[in-house]
């Protein structure tokens, strides 16, 4: 609906009012940030006048002069750091206060009240806002309703009423640049303008375009353990990370950035997501992986094997004769019923028996081994496994320790006896050696007892499987299972499904680390994730509310993946679970968002936004090199479009080696092939698994044929790649030519789920 003149003179004037409020509360802050600093200044050069410097020989009173400036120094620094983070916020304001308004008449009462929604607050001195802050309660009714019946949940209840007004506004640079009124909410003509632009460096803010259904899930408190399923391009990772927003806001003063973790798929994805908080006047929460927190929780010698390491070994080397082994050991380490038998494994493991004997030294029981059963299974029962075995442990050193003491003095007096000319150090030192074979027998014997090696534990277990098996028809796979895994142990090499079983039994078995600060859990990508993993992030988290956000179409490994969230459901309880469903999907144009459907097996009913864009190239050559060809032409056609950032999706790491080192003297191009690298906005070659969560205005995919994607292992990691396409999609692949039957992978993927492909040239 478009604006008329009045009104557009009237929202000026009001933008004028809102931006004069912001400026002079800016101007304040600056003011204090100067003031600060100059505080700051003044005292360092008191310090140095009035103490000078410090040294060892400084007396105490100018010890204690000087920690009373330093403190003052840290007080006032905290008040600067917490003063500039408020400027920047208002010169956030100024740039564009607010992106909605909504018109709302509460229930008995007949005067509407306007409503102003922006990223933050702006309150004048007579405590009037001008402006809300997105998260305040009133404002899920810009999100939520169109005009007519509304509400909102307040600490003082539902209010209801009705919306008689929704208006949308563009304000740059402190410009009105366009506003319209809407029946609808947050619809075509901004959501258009939003994912038609062309993608940047990192993330941005969705504030300005949040759906209802997404508004749901940012603002959902009912339920402790959230799941989110959405197809590809439905904002799961913006939802995640405006929810958290959201919760530093509600609950300010009890939860902050410290108390928040999320789990990303990758350090590159932490890269990309790291400006959303700050864009939106937050600190960023705990940001890790899976596979980080795992390393650092297993700090045994053997090699330990990358998740990225271990797909890139899936994808390349078919061919190797240990191939078809290690496929197996993935997928059973990965399967609900390898999962059951640990959990056994463990729970016997803690309650089984323990072979404990006397322990003696000089001919002295120090305790008996009826002792130390007493201990373990009644005094230290109630304590894991690991604490129980280490009390015992602290237990014996305690009491063996006077009985040393005392040998050591008796065997010293005798040697001060014998007149032997040696010193009183001399004495002592010789009077521990004396002992120190029959100590180090003992100590042997102690650390039988009560050591915990976990990679031993394992062992144990791998050893002993089939004593835990219930499905009696996986014998023959846990026998090879069971030869593979240990071959590769005693070759002190580690493999990445190896690592989740072992750090679940050091968790379980009770090495748990303290996370009881951690008060919400974000798990994004979550179907890339076993239902051990899981487990796992249970036990590590049971006081936390966790939030898992993923896409079952996305999971890029066929082998090593949450199967469906059935498998998982029996962790959570019932009445605090709730799993919520988004299905639209906004980043693709409906071109591409129509062909990446057909490469899924099953019929997806997600929609779509009707952004229309180019139809997807799908193009075969008879050699590598006329791709690489083509890829020069393509980077500078989008180049000249606009498009800033174009990605070069290959298959593998390998790949994107060999094609960056063909393409690096054509063109300006860069590689990301390690998890740790910085994401740049440019022209990227990356592999298919670690593009997972990244979009790109124009996606190439660098060969779909020549054996590539051509398994149906290999459909979701197709289907992930082509999906990371904002507005250009182009599929090139080879077409070998010494074949006239037709290729596997246009059979598979070209003919049988896409239009029929078109050939170069």
């Amino acid at each position: 609906m478009k604006i008329n003149d009045y009104k557009w003179i009237e929202e000026n004037k009001w933008l004028d009012v809102v931006l004069k409020e912001a400026y002079r509360q800016l101007d304040e802050k600056r003011e204090l940030c100067m003031k600060l600093r100059m505080e700051n200044i003044e005292i360092q050069r008191q310090l140095w006048e009035e103490i000078g410097s410090i040294s060892i020989e400084s007396n105490l009173d100018q010890l204690v002069d000087f920690m009373s400036f330093i403190d003052i120094i840290k007080r006032q620094k905290r008040t600067y750091s917490f003063i500039k983070k408020i400027e920047k916020k208002y010169e956030r304001i100024v740039e564009s206060p607010y992106f909605g308004r909504f018109d709302f008449i509460e229930d008995g009462n007949n005067n509407p009240e306007k409503y102003y929604i922006g990223i933050a607050n702006l309150i004048n001195n007579n405590c009037d806002i001008l402006v809300y802050d997105w998260r305040a309660p009133v404002s899920s009714i810009f999100y939520d309703y169109e005009i007519g019946e509304g509400a909102y949940n307040c600490p003082e209840g539902i209010i209801k009423g009705k919306v008689i007004l929704k208006r949308q506004y563009k304000i740059s640079n402190g410009k009105l640049e366009y506003m319209f009124d809407s029946n609808l909410k947050i619809d075509d003509e901004i959501l258009q303008e939003v994912l038609g632009r062309s993608c940047d460096n990192r993330m941005k803010t969705i504030v300005t375009s949040i759906q209802r259904e997404q508004n749901k899930i940012i603002r959902n408190e009912e339920y402790k353990y959230l799941i989110v399923q959405g197809p590809a391009g439905s904002g799961k990772t913006s939802i995640a990370l405006h929810r958290v927003a959201y919760l530093l806001y509600k609950h300010r003063n009890k939860v902050s950035p410290e108390n928040i973790i999320i789990f990303s798929p990758n350090r590159i994805f932490n890269d990309y997501i790291s400006d959303v908080l700050p864009q939106l006047g937050e600190d960023n929460m705990i940001q890790t992986t899976f596979k980080e927190y795992m390393h650092k929780a297993l700090d045994c010698e053997l090699k330990k094997e990358d998740y990225y390491d271990m797909m890139e070994y899936i994808l390349t080397s078919k061919d190797e004769p240990c191939y078809q082994k290690r496929i197996q050991n993935i997928k059973f380490k990965s399967s609900i019923e390898f999962a059951n038998m640990l959990k056994k494994y463990a729970a016997y493991v803690a309650e089984g028996e323990k072979d404990f004997n006397d322990i003696y030294f000089s001919n002295k029981l120090i305790i008996s081994s009826d002792e130390l059963k007493e201990l373990y299974y009644n005094d230290y029962s109630r304590l894991s496994l690991k604490n129980r075995l280490d009390k015992i442990r602290r237990r014996i050193m305690f009491l063996l320790k006077p009985h040393v003491e005392e040998k050591i003095k008796e065997i010293s007096g005798k040697l001060a006896d014998d007149n032997s000319g040696m010193d009183e150090e001399e004495i002592m030192k010789k009077a521990k050696s004396s002992i120190r074979d029959e100590l180090k027998d003992v100590h042997s014997e102690i650390d039988r007892m009560t050591k915990f090696e976990i990679v031993e534990i394992y062992k144990h277990f791998i050893e002993k499987m089939e004593l835990f098996l219930v499905n009696k028809t996986s014998e023959k796979i846990i026998d090879e299972v069971k030869i593979f895994t240990m071959e590769n142990l005693k070759a002190g090499q580690l493999y990445y499904e190896d690592q989740i079983p072992m750090l679940y039994l050091k968790i379980s078995l009770g090495e748990l680390p303290k996370t009881s600060d951690i008060k919400y859990v974000i798990i994004d990508e979550a179907q890339d994730y076993t239902p051990l993993q899981y487990e796992i992030l249970y036990q590590l988290f049971k006081h936390a509310n966790i939030t898992m956000l993923g896409d079952l179409n996305q999971a890029i490994n066929p082998y090593m993946n949450v199967g469906d969230y059935n498998n998982i459901s029996h962790l959570f309880p019932k009445d605090s679970t709730c799993i919520m469903n988004l299905t639209k999907s906004y980043r693709s144009t409906m071109e591409i968002a129509k062909f990446t459907r057909k490469i899924l097996k099953n019929e997806s009913s997600d929609e779509f936004i009707e952004r229309p864009g180019d139809e997807p190239l799908i193009l075969g050559f008879s050699q590598e090199e006329e791709i690489n060809k083509r890829i020069i032409e393509d980077v500078e056609k989008y180049k000249n479009k606009g498009y800033k950032s174009i990605g070069i999706i290959t298959r593998t790491k390998k790949e994107a080696n060999d094609v960056y080192s063909r393409l690096k003297n054509k063109i300006f191009v860069k590689t990301i092939i390690d998890e740790n690298e910085e994401f740049k906005n440019d022209v990227v070659i990356i592999p298919s698994y670690l593009a997972k969560g990244l979009e790109f205005d124009v996606v190439i995919i660098y060969n779909a044929g020549d054996g590539n994607y051509n398994c149906e292992e290999e459909r979701l990691l197709f289907y992930t790649a082509c999906t990371r396409a904002l507005h250009i999609l182009c599929v090139y692949y080879l077409k070998n030519s010494q074949h006239s039957h037709v290729q596997k992978f246009e059979h598979h993927i070209l003919e049988k789920f896409l239009e029929k492909p078109k050939m170069a040239g």
